[in-house]
């Protein structure tokens, strides 16, 4: 939305964590290696949109988690996201806009829980991803070209304090993990322009 300078996406957030109380033996149990249970029953990581433009940070859609006898917990609920993007249209129709997504942890800090993207190399240390959003689903549009999606970590410390905050800081209180960064790029002489959801 332009003229609000709202971005907004639907999407499903991939998360993935380890939990030693998950773990079994499936010879134990019948051959048993996943259970499908309701995701209001176990823990969650707190992941909100930092710089959501309606007010909802979290998702509202309870989906299954999946348990696996390793101990890894799968959770993949769908979201629609409303964030904040400063459009700059001087040079239309030939204009790139960057869009970003700010997501971490509402409470926890870096000591708590480290964040990482999905895509991340175990054993990576880097703090970029360059294919930050998977974009198999997404409808192209006629108007605008997604040119890049990467992701970026960020870790804040503060002088009160020794833990690391996952994220950028945007105010006192707001930490950012992931920048997922959408750059768009006008393909043509809209009369109204408008940007597809990703």
């Amino acid at each position: 939305n332009l003229k609000d300078q709202i971005l907004t996406t639907n999407v499903w957030l991939e998360h993935e964590w380890q939990d030693h109380k998950f773990r079994w033996d499936p010879s134990e149990y019948g051959g048993v290696t996943e259970l499908y249970v309701p995701s209001e029953h176990i823990w969650l990581p707190d992941i909100v949109l930092y710089n959501n433009a309606d007010g909802e940070y979290v998702v509202t859609t309870m989906t299954k988690a999946v348990l696996h006898y390793t101990g890894k917990v799968q959770w993949t609920p769908p979201a629609i996201f409303k964030s904040s993007c400063e459009i700059d249209v001087r040079y239309f129709p030939f204009d790139h806009q960057t869009c970003f997504m700010k997501f971490g942890s509402w409470t926890y800090d870096g000591f708590q829980i480290d964040l990482k993207h999905i895509n991340q190399v175990a054993g990576d240390t880097g703090d970029m991803v360059e294919v930050g959003i998977d974009l198999r689903e997404y409808y192209p549009s006629v108007e605008w070209d997604i040119l890049g999606v990467p992701a970026e970590s960020h870790k804040k410390y503060y002088p009160c304090c020794a833990e690391p905050y996952p994220g950028q800081s945007t105010t006192n209180i707001s930490m950012n993990l992931f920048n997922f960064k959408c750059n768009y790029e006008n393909l043509g002489h809209a009369q109204k322009l408008k940007t597809k959801r990703a």
